[in-house]
């Protein structure tokens, strides 16, 4: 086994990847998560700083100091917090602007998507994607299911909708409680679609006017094939041709929410959370409690 910091799960090219940071080598490693590889995973007590993603240079840095973050409940530190240059950004409702850097204020002059995201158990949720980054932010936030509703020049328009559309009963915010507790999404496509496109047409009547010019026709995301490894793998063997049909009964998984050591076969990862098997039980594991950990992997 090799010791590692574990960054976090990251999204490429629509691609989960582990990354790593070697301490010795001062170097972030992005190894593509395998769908049947093995994996094995066990986490130390020394949590470090997981550092700041530099939006000009589009990559991800360590933190100089490898600032110990053992005892704290979070996993970057202020001086990185600072360098984000977003930390204003996250509760930004599209009315006033709080951040004076220039990096982000630039960022935030690149076109950006509004999506509308179905997760299990009919929760919806409303959220903002930059445009080079649309696909990989869905991925993310592990939606499945979701269509873009709105295209605007700005992200401070973007935000003015999202504030909008969450006003009609449409969260912003899905946490990973709630998404280790619904993994399967029993209903199909076409009831999926129906009911986005239905509160698209809620949110056309009611936005207001001023925005309503950013609306676009709904585009479509369907991650099918992570929705696919989810259903084989936790479907009972009787149902296995017919897994995408309704009233199908799923094998049990066990939720790891505060990982400590892991070991199995990766079945699929759906935002930050990862399905493996071991001795034919499913533990489905919250990788972002591990982020700052210095792990031992292999």
């Amino acid at each position: 086994m090799i010791k590692r910091q574990f960054l976090g799960i990251k999204w490429s090219d629509n691609i989960p990847k582990l990354m790593l940071y070697d301490r010795a080598k001062d170097f972030i490693e992005k190894n593509v998560i395998e769908i049947g590889s093995n994996i094995s995973i066990e986490r130390t007590d020394e949590k470090r700083c997981v550092g700041y993603y530099d939006v000009e240079n589009r990559k991800h840095v360590a933190c100089r100091a490898y600032t110990n973050m053992t005892d704290k409940g979070f996993s970057q530190c202020f001086e990185c917090r600072n360098l984000s240059k977003f930390t204003t950004c996250v509760w930004c409702n599209g009315s006033v602007c709080k951040n004076n850097h220039e990096s982000a204020l630039k960022f935030c002059q690149n076109q950006h998507y509004v999506y509308s995201a179905y997760f299990a158990s009919d929760k919806l949720k409303v959220g903002t994607a930059v445009y080079s980054r649309r696909y990989e932010r869905l991925l993310e936030q592990g939606a499945l299911y979701s269509i873009f509703i709105a295209k605007t020049p700005t992200g401070k328009l973007a935000r003015q909708i999202e504030s909008e559309v969450a006003k009609l009963d449409v969260t912003t915010k899905v946490n990973i409680s709630y998404k280790i507790n619904n993994l399967i999404i029993e209903k199909n496509q076409n009831e999926i679609s129906n009911m986005l496109l239905e509160k698209y047409d809620e949110v056309k009547s009611s936005l207001k006017s001023e925005l309503k010019e950013y609306l676009i026709l709904p585009e479509h995301n369907n991650f099918l094939e992570i929705l696919y490894n989810v259903k084989s793998c936790l479907v009972d063997s009787s149902n296995q041709l017919s897994i995408f049909e309704d009233n199908i009964e799923y094998k049990e998984y066990k939720k790891i929410l505060k990982p400590t050591k892991i070991k199995g076969i990766v079945k699929a990862v759906i935002g930050s959370l990862m399905l493996l098997e071991n001795n034919e039980v499913h533990y489905l594991v919250n990788m972002k409690a591990l982020e700052g950990f210095v792990i031992n992997i292999n």
